[in-house]
């Protein structure tokens, strides 16, 4: 059948391909996509490689979209993961689904091809797999459909919109809301100035052009230059406190922090989540988290936080955000902390998880064109800006990993600069993997950047070989600095221990001078009594959004311990 002229679904809807020689399987599969997406999408099976291949040509050519690919494992004369490998080229925003056949076992893991689901999930070469020869559609096929499904409708497809965000396209302050937005799940559209529909914009709400970027609320009520702090009011974001005493503060909307929130609300503490910025941290800022317990396919960082900042509210945790804490100190039995605003919340314990900052390159020419084409952290909004475009990314960690791989997406071409011999001495093993087999990702190993030039954006970079301190200049769009991270322990300079590189120290790491008097600190308390840290921020702590995750939930029964003795504990405070 030619695209186009299936029945179902509406003329123009987006396909869901199933490319199969077994005519039975495909029809099976066929059928129950029809059923469940039928009204939304259309559905184009075939039943070798070349039809399927020439059918995505097709749509290519007529402009048709294809939100998902699936294709059999052992199609005649191809292996599946080459077929999709080929139907990605042509339809980059697909999803790619391997359906393999059901082994011996029965089970949802056909143990007999594992080793070929894993390289290919590994390498990226594949999305998900699905297991053919189930019972109900229900339980193994519509969970992990409508996922995808629902991912690549957002990216691709008219959503719910909170706000329309007018400005210019490279300009700092653009950036910084739609940083902000992305980390803390806020429904946005962003409207490059110069764009017809910008213009459009402009026009309709009368917009002042000079005071950019504007924000165009549901309602249509406009801010034009809006502070970060009246973005969040207007979204309805609590950004002071409504009590004045707590059991529990937790400085820090991060992985580690969230986990504690969670447990802390949870277990009956009266709890208060302090951030200064948006939720997640810089785990919100990455695009695919692969090694999280329980999802095998991967969750956006932003993704796994909000689901935490959900599950913590509806415990009876209060979130603060637009305020960071300023001082801290003792007072009787209570912790004292200074909010940015003045506001000083009393509370029994106290956990900082205020997580770290990327180290900046300090070089002045990238310095003035920050948000404008340089980016310290993780893409968000910018990567789809980065189409077509050549971009760098420095960094040889994770999370430089990750954000390469998120960029290879959208851009013509990516170069992922690392100072190392290997990546092999800094990245997770299927990063290396998955970054090898991207063909549009170029590795510089033995190579910093030293320089920069652009005037209202960033135009290009200045690379040093550091084995012959050779230089070249190289055209970018962007460059995305992930070199490592510094923790934000400014304000606790003279309250807390901290280590040399300025991490908060605790528990067995604290000197034997520091740390409550007359007894031992309890794990991950620091050297002022009832305070503990976790997460990044944290002398010792793994690195991991897990490990951070981890940390903040155990933490909270430490407090537990910590509050249930006043008198062995808590008074040695006073």
């Amino acid at each position: 059948m030619r695209p186009g002229q299936d029945s179902t679904g509406s003329a123009g809807a987006p396909f869901l391909v199933v490319v199969d020689a077994d005519l039975q399987a495909r029809g099976i599969t066929e059928s129950a996509l029809l059923r469940r997406f039928g009204s939304d999408y259309q559905v184009l099976g075939v039943g070798t490689a070349k039809e399927g291949l020439d059918a995505l040509e097709r749509l290519r050519m007529e402009g048709g979209q294809v939100a998902l690919v699936a294709a059999d494992l052992h199609l005649p004369g191809i292996d599946g993961v080459e077929f999709l490998e080929r139907a990605h080229a042509l339809h980059r925003s697909s999803n790619r689904v391997l359906l393999v056949a059901m082994d011996e076992y029965h089970t949802r893991v056909p143990f007999t091809e594992l080793p070929i689901l894993q390289r290919a999930t590994i390498l990226g070469r594949i999305d998900f797999w699905i297991v053919k020869g189930w019972t109900t559609p229900e339980e193994w096929l519509y969970p992990l459909v409508q996922e995808a499904l629902t991912a690549w409708t957002m990216a691709h497809r008219p959503r719910h919109v909170v706000y329309r965000v007018v400005g210019e396209q490279w300009a700092p302050r653009s950036h910084q809301l739609r940083d902000i937005a992305a980390r803390s799940g806020l429904p946005i559209e962003f409207y490059d100035l110069e764009s017809p529909k910008g213009q459009r914009l402009v026009n309709e709400f009368g917009i002042d052009i000079n005071r950019l970027p504007a924000l165009i609320r549901h309602d249509g009520t406009v801010l034009q230059d809006p502070s970060l702090g009246e973005m969040a009011t207007s979204h309805g974001i609590h950004i002071r406190p409504s009590l004045t005493r707590y059991d529990l503060a937790i400085v820090g909307a991060g992985p580690a922090g969230l986990g504690a929130a969670v447990y802390g609300a949870s277990e009956g503490l009266r709890t208060v989540v302090i951030e200064r910025e948006a939720l997640g941290g810089q785990a919100a800022t990455s695009s695919m988290i692969r090694n999280y317990l329980g999802f095998q396919r991967g969750i956006g960082g932003a993704e796994l936080t909000h689901r935490g900042w959900q599950q913590a509210i509806l415990f009876g945790a209060e979130f603060v955000f637009m305020q960071g804490a300023t001082a801290l100190k003792r007072q009787g039995g209570d912790c004292l902390v200074t909010l940015t605003d003045g506001t000083e919340l009393a509370t029994r314990a106290c956990i900082i998880a205020t997580g770290v900052a990327y180290r900046r390159l300090g070089i002045p020419a990238l310095d003035r064109l920050i948000g404008a084409g340089v980016y310290y952290g993780a893409p968000g909004q910018e990567a789809p800006a980065t189409t077509g475009e050549e971009v760098h990314v420095v960094g040889g960690a994770n999370s430089a990993g990750q954000a390469a791989l998120h960029l290879a997406k959208f851009a013509k071409q990516v170069t992922l600069v690392v100072r190392a011999d290997s990546l092999a001495s800094g990245m997770s093993d299927y990063l290396v993997k998955q970054l090898t087999a991207t063909p549009n990702i170029k590795v510089r190993l033995h190579t910093r950047v030293v320089d920069g030039r652009g005037e209202r954006r960033l135009e290009g970079l200045t690379l040093e070989d550091l084995r012959t301190a050779g230089h070249e200049e190289v055209g970018t769009t962007a460059v995305f600095v992930l070199i490592g991270a510094e923790p934000h322990t400014e304000w606790l300079r003279g309250t807390v221990q901290l280590s040399e590189g300025r991490f908060i120290l605790t528990g067995r790491d604290l000197s034997p001078d520091a740390g409550p008097v007359g007894r031992t600190p309890l794990p991950f308390e620091t050297s002022l009594p009832g305070v503990f840290a976790a997460g990044d921020v944290r002398y010792g702590s793994v690195k991991r959004v897990a490990g951070a995750v981890g940390e903040g939930s155990v933490t909270v029964g430490f407090i537990h311990q910590y509050l249930a003795e006043p008198e062995s504990l808590v008074a040695q405070t006073q």
